[in-house]
């Protein structure tokens, strides 16, 4: 990350950027780790500058920010103004949209009858892995999108850890 020296006008004119939103690999970016998993990195949107965003979902779906980080630059009236805000929301709600048409799509997890206790610890690790991506509670997720109890599923994921199929947990952190 560099330091934004000068943000000309010519940078805050709407252009064909490629924004990023990369996956959060915890350990390999301090600030982004201080935020918590409720934060996404933004590259791209201003060069040399990574973006931190955090949304908060209405009922209809849409998106607003609800939290802005810069990293690695001065905050200046220039950096402020460069910053596409609404472009940033949209992000927000079109990931909301995905998440919805995702979660409309996903069979609830269940334990089926007779079903190996290994598959079902690796179906279970599988949801978790999927959610802790989304949320920094994917149990509680997980809980409301199979309509279980959240007790149930924190024994689940117990077993799909003492089986081997999720690694020890941390408290406090997704994962």
């Amino acid at each position: 990350m560099g330091t934004l020296v000068n943000v000309s006008d010519e940078k805050r004119t709407p252009r064909e950027s490629k924004w990023n939103l990369p996956n959060h690999e915890a350990g390999k970016d301090e600030t982004w780790d201080r935020l918590g998993d409720e934060w996404r990195a933004v590259d791209g949107v201003i060069d040399g500058v990574r973006i931190y965003a955090k949304w908060t979902y209405r009922d209809d779906g849409r998106a607003y920010l609800s939290g802005l980080h810069v990293s690695d630059a001065p905050i200046t009236a220039d950096l402020l103004r460069a910053i596409p805000v609404g472009r940033l929301e949209n992000i927000g709600t079109n990931v909301g949209k995905a998440f919805a048409s995702l979660l409309d799509d996903l069979i609830p997890l269940r334990r089926e009858k007779g079903e190996d206790p290994d598959a079902f610890a690796e179906r279970v690790a599988g949801y978790y892995r999927m959610f802790s991506e989304l949320s920094s509670k994917p149990a509680k997720m997980i809980s409301v999108t199979s309509d279980v109890p959240l007790a149930t599923v924190h024994g689940w994921i117990r077993e799909a850890r003492l089986r081997g199929k999720l690694p020890p947990g941390k408290r406090g952190k997704a994962g």
